[in-house]
């Protein structure tokens, strides 16, 4: 074998050596990280996820917020927030809204390093999120309604195996104006019976 054949592409050795993690939030920077994610985000960034900044919460309004629903137990939670951790560096985060513990919930992705996107680390951390949501919320379905505009959602969810419903307008969230979304659907593999 010649020695280019043996040399593996940059890409590969970062995936092969690199440590993936989520785990649910539980520190404070946890929650300033997603925070600053988005009030630091260029305009354009925000109109392609379907946020509007006007919407967007002051800093130590939207942290307090945080705080106080993090110490809710589940049931009561407005959301669950997993955090993504490269190499033990905050480099994304999935939640879950609109919860009914033993039933369904909504799941959102964020990988907030741009050099870390296309690079198959979103799939996997969305993977270690989804079974995160399915066991601690015992939920048998995980809807997603990302902007129909935004390809990179609507092409994750279809990989993680995601089933698309519909194409639909609405205002999916307190941060977002009203959009075109695709509505997915994945079912807890026992429960694959169910339907709309």
């Amino acid at each position: 074998m010649c020695e280019s054949c043996t040399q593996l592409p940059h890409s590969f050795e970062r995936n092969r050596m690199s440590t993936l993690e989520a785990k649910p939030f539980s520190a404070a920077t946890e929650y300033e990280g997603m925070v600053d994610y988005f009030l630091n985000a260029h305009d354009s960034f925000l109109l392609g996820m379907g946020v509007s900044r006007s919407l967007l919460p002051t800093r130590d309004n939207w942290m307090r917020k945080l705080l106080a629903d993090h110490r809710l137990p589940d049931h009561r939670k407005d959301r669950l927030y997993v955090g993504w951790f490269y190499d033990g560096k905050q480099v994304g985060h999935s939640s879950v809204d609109k919860i009914q513990i033993g039933e369904q919930a909504f799941f959102h992705l964020h990988l907030w390093r741009p050099d870390l996107r296309k690079s198959g680390f979103g799939t996997r951390f969305c993977q270690q999120s989804i079974k995160i949501y399915f066991s601690r919320l015992r939920l048998k379905r995980i809807w997603s309604e990302p902007s129909a505009e935004n390809p990179a959602p609507n092409r994750a969810l279809l990989k993680l195996g995601f089933e698309f419903i519909k194409r639909y307008r609405t205002i999916p969230g307190p941060i977002a104006f009203e959009q075109d979304v695709n509505l997915y659907r994945l079912c807890k593999p026992e429960n694959c019976w169910c339907r709309l």
